[in-house]
């Protein structure tokens, strides 16, 4: 059998390596288009900041070692111009033809390049290779540029920001979108932005360049900035002309439509990686895959079954983190706008609370927000902080996989440990405070739902209380609150708040048992601040 893969990137090697592991008799082609092979993309912002001094450390496997070690054949430099699915053949960029048994399309996704005046000017780079990244390198260090443009605030171009101002750099992000980090909520990322700006990193969202000069560039607000070299890094496309041109079918997602055993809609012929289409577990809608391991899992699933293994992939769910300067931020999951076009019911819940235990010197605060269905379904988390934020990311993303509720957040037991966590940490409060609005009716309210005659009743010791609103505030500590009741009008719409939010949920079990009925809980983002 003579398996060709289209595509040098993680999704084509993983395929490859996974099906010489289950099939040693297999003949094994990867036909990669460029000169570079097993490239890690995610470590390209390291090599702007140059932490890594050797590009062989960021790649997975040389060609040498693939024919060596697992008798695979790379060829680089060459391009796939046609897949003919009635031959079952390929035709190449020097004119050969290449017969297949089986097929695998992983040629991944490529970058966007926004059609701009100027956009090809000497000093504007893209970063989506080991060549373009050590080209952006030599520029700055050659001519000492001083002021980068990034355009596009996500992933890619938040770590090449990260990268040249610690290089000593004056940077500038500019996404067209509403907010950076496009996958988080607005609020979420609103945060996360402010706490970048502290860093020194300036933004100008819902905003796009117009026109690049040598030295200037144009901005869609009428603004003129002026940099030295500019970056872009304004997200991927999957690359489907191959397929469209065989007509194998495209989803709506614009990725190849692959069944649950990575096939695509033409016979022999499979697809893995990014430029595929799959299900998201949690609002049943198509997404493309961006997650390194979904994308090696797609590809192990095509090669199983390439060899006879029938190994099923019924979809994902997303679960992304990111590591800017010393803050931690993560996402599993679906957003608000995901859930909203699914025509999802959620609620969410914004809390907040230290990650050790208070006597710990470097306890730092850890930041999330939860969305959950009626039923108690947990639908997303977004979560920020400095220390153990991947593992309760990962703790919560595995509940999400199979389809769990926010009373297993509230049972959840967390290796405990004064510097790791509390005894009851924040994904049990989590948990419990979500089970009380889904299932107790706990009445909350946002920032910006209240009225001049609402009374916000901050329940903080007064060394924690401060101004996070216009409104009015008045400070009753939670140890003084039961000597104060009758200060308190009961006919009056009582809002709760803390520093944290679970002060505040301790402050309404109080005042709801005695009586209260008008008491609800703050639920918004300025208890982050």
């Amino acid at each position: 059998m003579q398996v060709v893969i289209i595509g040098g990137g993680s999704a084509g090697v993983s395929a490859a390596t996974h099906l010489r592991r289950k099939d040693e008799n297999a003949e094994i082609i990867i036909i990669e288009k460029s000169s570079e092979f097993a490239i890690s993309s995610c470590g390209l912002p390291y090599v702007l900041a140059e932490k890594i001094k050797e590009h062989d450390d960021i790649v997975g496997a040389s060609v040498a070692q693939m024919q060596r070690i697992f008798q695979i054949d790379v060829k680089l430099n060459t391009e796939v111009l046609l897949i003919r699915p009635e031959n079952k053949e390929i035709v190449l960029s020097n004119n050969n033809t290449i017969k297949y048994d089986k097929l695998i399309v992983a040629t991944g996704a490529m970058q966007l390049r926004p059609d701009i005046k100027g956009i090809l000017n000497d000093n504007i780079f893209s970063l989506n290779s080991l060549l373009s990244a050590q080209r952006i390198v030599d520029y700055y260090k050659g001519l000492n540029a001083k002021r980068v443009l990034i355009l596009g605030g996500g992933y890619i171009g938040l770590r090449a920001a990260e990268a040249l101002l610690q290089k000593g750099m004056n940077v500038i992000i500019i996404d067209n979108n509403s907010h950076i980090l496009n996958g988080w909520d607005y609020d979420f990322a609103h945060m996360i932005q402010q706490k970048l700006e502290a860093k020194g990193l300036k933004f100008f969202t819902n905003t796009t360049i117009k026109e690049f000069l040598s030295k200037k560039a144009i901005l869609s607000n009428g603004e003129i900035v002026e940099y030295d070299m500019a970056v872009i890094a304004t997200g991927n496309k999957s690359t489907v002309k191959l397929p469209i041109m065989a007509d194998i079918q495209i989803g709506t997602s614009g990725g190849i439509v692959v069944d649950e055993f990575m096939q695509t809609s033409i016979e022999d012929i499979f697809a893995c990686g990014e430029n595929i289409e799959i299900k998201n577990m949690v609002n049943n809608l198509s997404m493309r895959i961006a997650d390194a391991s979904l994308v090696v899992r797609s590809a192990k699933t095509a090669a199983d079954n390439i060899v006879g293994i029938k190994k099923e992939f019924r979809g994902g769910i997303k679960n992304y983190i990111i590591k800017l300067f010393d803050y931690v931020v993560g996402f599993c999951g679906c957003n608000e706008d995901e859930l909203k076009r699914a025509g999802i019911a959620y609620h969410k819940l914004y809390f907040s609370q230290y990650n050790g235990e208070l006597y710990i010197a470097n306890s730092t605060s850890t930041n999330c927000k939860l969305l959950f269905g009626d039923d108690g379904k947990i639908l997303g988390l977004q979560i920020a902080g400095k220390n153990g934020i991947d593992t309760r990311l990962n703790i919560v993303a595995a509940m999400i996989n199979h389809g769990g509720n926010i009373a297993e957040l509230s049972n959840f037991s967390v290796a405990y440990f004064p510097e790791f966590s509390k005894a009851k940490d924040i994904i049990n409060n989590l948990g419990t405070i979500a089970e009380q609005i889904a299932f107790e009716k706990m009445k909350t309210l946002s920032l910006n739902e209240l009225t001049e005659q609402d009374i916000l009743l901050n329940v903080c010791m007064p060394s924690n209380f401060r101004h996070f609103t216009k409104a009015k505030i008045i400070n009753i500590p939670l140890p003084a609150l039961r000597s104060n009741l009758a200060e308190i009008p009961r006919k009056k719409k009582i809002i709760l708040s803390c520093s944290t939010g679970y002060t505040a949920y301790i402050a309404y079990c109080l005042l709801h048992q005695r009586g209260f009925s008008q008491v609800h809980l703050l639920n918004s983002p300025e208890i982050w601040q």
